[in-house]
């Protein structure tokens, strides 16, 4: 699709950066403040995650846990439908479109469930992995990289970079 953006480029320092990449990018980073702020600073947001951690302590709290998981998915919605919205200029609309959801869902698992900066610290991993491994190792390692990180990571460190360590006492 055409935007405001399609067609031009930004060079900066010998970097040059289409103007519809950096769009996506700024968007992106726009949206990722917006939710952490709304997760760190605001009631629904802290309710959500009460009930996200244990759903009969949020019960108990007076949390309408059913609203609030109504308003979890109604948020996901709205997220994946910005999602699209900054996608559609950079990609077709394909049956594998679904492999972006694994490669999302590696790059949370890297970066550790639960956490925002994490997940956005795991996906630019997850790119420049992708990158490079296009460029030193053999013909189609680009594809199989981010499934490799995914075990390496559940092997290692199966918290992700950011996650925490859960642990209960019995």
């Amino acid at each position: 699709f055409n935007t405001p953006f399609t067609g031009g480029v930004t060079e900066m320092g010998g970097l040059i950066i289409a103007d519809v990449s950096a769009s996506i990018v700024t968007g992106t980073a726009i949206l990722c403040a917006v939710l952490f702020a709304f997760f760190r600073y605001t009631r629904i947001g802290v309710a959500m995650q009460a009930a996200s951690q244990n759903q009969l302590a949020a019960y108990y709290m007076g949390i309408p846990v059913k609203m609030i998981f109504s308003l979890i998915w109604a948020i996901s919605a709205g997220v994946a439908a910005v999602a699209g919205i900054l996608l559609a200029p950079v990609s077709l609309i394909d049956v594998t479109i679904g492999l972006l959801g694994l490669k999302a869902f590696s790059a949370a698992v890297l970066g550790g469930f639960g956490s925002i900066p994490g997940a956005v610290v795991g996906g630019l991993l997850i790119g420049v992995i992708e990158q490079f491994s296009g460029i030193y190792l053999p013909e189609g390692f680009k594809d199989v990289a981010a499934y490799v990180v995914i075990l390496l990571v559940l092997f290692l460190r199966p918290q992700g970079l950011f996650g925490n360590i859960g642990r209960k006492r019995v």
